[in-house]
This record gives C-alpha cells, structure tokens and sequence, in this order.
C-alpha cells in the first residue's frame, strides 16, 4: 500500500461530506431567495460542490482500488497516534485553540487592542518565539502600530 493513500482515502470522505452539506446549504439558499433554481445566488455554490463531490468520489475510488478500506483506516490510525503524541503537532493545536479562542471569545468581547493583545502573548509564549520581554515589547508594538495607523490615521474603526 502506497504511503500517502490512507490520506487520500479519509481527505476524500470527508471532502465528500464538505460537498453534501455545501449541496445541501445551496439548495437552501435558493428556496429562500425564491425564483428559478439557476437563478438564484445559490447555483454557482451548487455547482463548485457537485464538482467537488464529483472529484472526491474519484479519490475515494482510487484510494479503495490501491488497499482495503480496512488497511485504509489502520494506517490513518497509526498516523494519527503518532500525530499526537509528537510535541510539534501538541503545540500547532494548542495555537489552533487559542487562534479559535481570540476568534470567538474574545475579539467579539473585548476591545481590539486587548484581546489582540492576549492572543499574541499567549501565542508567542506557547510557540516560544521570544523572551517574556521581546514578546510584551513586540506585542505593545504591533498592537499600537495597528490602532495608531487604522483607528487614528485611516479613521478605521476596530472592533
């Protein structure tokens, strides 16, 4: 079995799902708006995720043809033990997470240059970019570059 077929064989599973709920969602948007099918905003979106559907199937049926399902799913197993136990890979999700925290808790509660703030000290911090120091000095830096050129000079308002 060739190295790389296990990531094709679950990619192409769950890309076929993608399109299924994309197909779905598109459909949707069309009722919503009313009208014909092909003109509403929904059919360009329709028809990207049949074609994704479409080429998912593909990989799916080359995947299936170079191994079994079984040897398949055993070997993204054994990947994705190994995955996880590798201090990079608990380090790149850790960022993930606080990525997804500053995304949804605390960029839409908090002003911009605090949050903005948190996420990067706490970021540089896990990923050991820096020292504590560099880290609040480059932090106070970009934070205060970006309010002063978008809040003050542009008049952009931020969150």
């Amino acid at each position: 079995m060739d190295k790389q077929t296990h990531f094709d064989f679950v990619t192409s599973i769950g890309l076929m799902i993608l399109s299924l709920v994309m197909i779905v969602d598109s459909y949707r948007m069309g009722i919503d708006v009313g009208g014909a099918l092909y003109a509403s905003p929904g059919m360009l979106p329709m028809v990207l995720a049949l074609l994704l559907l479409l080429t998912s199937a593909m990989l799916l049926r080359r995947s299936i043809r170079s191994g079994s399902v079984r040897q398949h799913l055993a070997g993204f197993v054994s990947w994705f033990n190994a995955f996880g136990k590798s201090l990079m890979a608990r380090e790149m999700m850790l960022g993930a997470l606080i990525l997804a925290l500053y995304t949804f808790l605390l960029a839409p509660r908090l002003p911009f240059w605090m949050s903005t703030s948190i996420f990067m000290i706490l970021l540089m911090a896990i990923l050991r970019a820096t020292s504590l120091v560099k880290n609040l000095l480059i932090t106070a830096l970009v934070v205060g570059s970006i309010y002063g050129i978008f809040q003050m000079i542009f008049h952009v308002p931020l969150p």
